[in-house]
């Protein structure tokens, strides 16, 4: 199920879901008790097992909140670590070394908060702090938090980071929290899969949650501004042409509803037309390594009015800002999160005249909404999801 919660940002700034979708699946449940208790379901940092040591350094307490004063997760003899902790503020950052994995060792992760309100995030990131799986939520209803993920590359450490969701209601932005970590390994890397991306120009319904039931109407210049009157068709095939300069590295085909795809093709549908006063675009949901290969996205094209750029574009330049928008939607449908960037397709932050730029999938800082270490590469992770051309 998609979370019903959206991140907000006013008509300069994307909006996009940035959560994440996942089914509860079974783990080990490792050893020992919640020890350290205090008020408010406050337990001390780090293993379950208090009497639990590591050669690779400490195995509880503070500070923990970088990747250098990560607490060592102890695994025992069936590859189970228990793990326990509290988010004492909001922001507060928990973060757990959890050694060595190589490519097709899975890792599940259920972290569950049985004694506090604490609504969980918790993020996965290999030795370069590039972060490789992100969840908020098991459900729109359990705000627990579950990883459940095959390594893609070797890494000669991984790092589990626990903190309190960007979208914590009243009293849940702290609290205590249990992690079960278990790893199996020595199974099948998933393959790389491409997509077909299928950009909407002609206009239609959506019904599936969070955006619809949402109708949008057909793709017209003359609708974004009368200084671009008459030219909708040009408009089209340079937008068309912006979205796939943005993946010509990847397996990625972007086709349009002008040369639509044989019935039954599985597309990822960006839908383009109408106005948001609130956001340039938005899309159902980061599905991770593109779980789902149809799921749609919508581009409020007429929100790309001239009035908010610093000077007016010509027709290519607002058809390189509306590509960019398309491509950082398309982003969320193959699994990638916002970024703090400029220069980033995933940037969250970005002034409208950043769109006009030749952003790019690069790595960058995680968003600041997200977690407040680590980064994204946006390359790497496509890679990984889609493949490379010619590869």
């Amino acid at each position: 199920m998609i979370h019903d919660r959206m991140t907000t940002h006013n008509l300069y700034r994307l909006l996009t879901v940035s959560l994440l979708t996942a089914s509860l699946v079974g783990c080990g449940t490792g050893t020992g008790a919640i020890t350290g208790g205090g008020t408010n379901g406050t337990v001390t940092d780090g293993n379950r097992d208090n009497m639990a040591t590591s050669s690779l350094g400490k195995t509880s307490d503070e500070p923990n909140d970088t990747f250098t004063d990560a607490i060592v997760a102890v695994f025992d003899s069936s590859d189970v670590a228990a793990l326990q902790g509290t988010v004492a503020q909001k922001g507060d950052l928990d973060v757990y070394l959890l050694g060595p994995l190589s490519a097709g060792d899975q890792i599940t992760i259920n972290t569950t908060t049985p004694n506090s309100a604490l609504d969980v995030s918790v993020a996965l990131f290999d030795s370069a702090s590039r972060v490789v799986y992100i969840n908020d939520d098991v459900s729109g209803t359990n705000f627990d938090s579950i990883v459940k993920w095959i390594v893609r590359r070797d890494s000669d450490a991984f790092y589990l980071a626990v903190t309190n969701s960007a979208f914590a209601g009243s009293g849940q932005g702290t609290g205590s929290y249990q992690s079960d970590v278990l790893i199996d390994r020595g199974l099948t890397v998933p393959a790389a899969v491409p997509q077909i991306l299928l950009i909407n120009f002609a206009g239609g319904t959506i019904n599936d949650a969070p955006l619809g039931p949402t109708t949008i109407p057909a793709f017209d210049a003359d609708q974004i501004s009368d200084l671009y009157s008459g030219q909708t068709d040009m408009l089209k095939g340079l937008i068309r042409d912006s979205v796939a300069r943005n993946f010509e590295r990847f397996n990625v085909e972007v086709i349009t509803s002008d040369n639509p795809p044989a019935a039954g093709t599985e597309v990822a549908t960006i839908f383009m037309g109408g106005f948001s006063a609130t956001m340039f675009g938005i899309a159902d949901s980061v599905d991770l390594y593109n779980a789902d290969f149809c799921d749609d996205a919508i581009i409020f094209s007429e929100s790309f009015s001239p009035r908010i750029f610093t000077t007016q574009p010509s027709l290519a330049g607002l058809a390189e800002a509306i590509g960019n928008v398309t491509a950082h939607e398309a982003g969320h449908l193959l699994g990638l999160n916002h970024v703090d960037d400029d220069n980033a397709i995933m940037d969250d932050r970005s002034a409208a005249d950043a769109f006009l730029a030749d952003q790019e999938f690069i790595n960058a800082p995680l968003s600041r909404d997200i977690m407040s270490l680590g980064t994204q590469d946006a390359a790497m992770l496509l890679e990984d999801i889609v493949g490379l051309v010619g590869k």
